[in-house]
């Protein structure tokens, strides 16, 4: 198998994240949504946490099966199974509830479009490259599984023994890290909010 070396828009994602976390974080510093902390903010925080748990949870199922596998063999199983890019549609996740546990729906549907029409790029370059790493077997599971959006009849489970390469499961478990860190982080800010620390633009929604 001919190794097939990333494009820019490939090499450029984590970067690019890193620019868009921080940008995210000073949002949530120096704005805040109007009617922060009513009722209906305080569901939307639970609802950013829940969707921050599971995505979470859903990374970590990820990493079982792709950790060390990645660019050498063709997973199909678990996670794989359900759509081709099981780690972007649980990061998404991740970014919404993100976003909601800030109690900003404006922020979510910012964020959501920005993370659509990059990673849009960046699944676009992965695809091709796979296509000329695995040819018919990966054109084979493109047509089957779907890119994003789940298809849970179509799930098969994993091998019972499955090997995983413990450096590249480290490495996800440190991004996966930021996920839950995220909620301590959100508490803190709103902390910061609550007691006028900061002076902050109120956002229409």
């Amino acid at each position: 198998m001919i190794k097939q070396y990333k494009s820019p828009v490939e090499r450029l994602r984590k970067p690019i994240s890193a620019l868009v976390a921080a940008s995210l974080i000073a949002a949530a510093l120096f704005t805040v949504p109007a009617g922060f902390q009513s009722n209906f903010s305080e569901l939307l925080e639970y609802l950013g946490f829940s969707f921050l748990i599971i995505a979470g949870l859903g990374r970590v199922w990820c990493l079982i099966y792709i950790a060390g596998r990645k660019d050498h063999e063709l997973c199909q199983e678990g996670p794989y199974s359900l759509c081709r890019n099981p780690l972007y549609l649980f990061s998404f996740i991740g970014v919404l509830g993100i976003c909601l546990a800030l109690q900003s729906l404006l922020l979510t549907v910012i964020m959501a479009c920005i993370f659509n029409a990059y990673y849009t790029y960046v699944i676009r370059s992965e695809e091709a490259r796979l296509s000329l790493l695995f040819g018919q077997e990966y054109l084979d599971y493109r047509r089957s599984t779907p890119r994003l959006m789940p298809a849970f009849s179509g799930y098969r489970q994993g091998q019972p023994n499955i090997r995983i390469s413990t450096p590249a499961l480290e490495r996800g478990l440190r991004e996966v890290f930021w996920f839950f860190a995220a909620i301590v982080m959100i508490d803190a800010i709103e902390l910061i909010h609550e007691h006028g620390s900061l002076i902050a633009i109120t956002l229409p929604f």
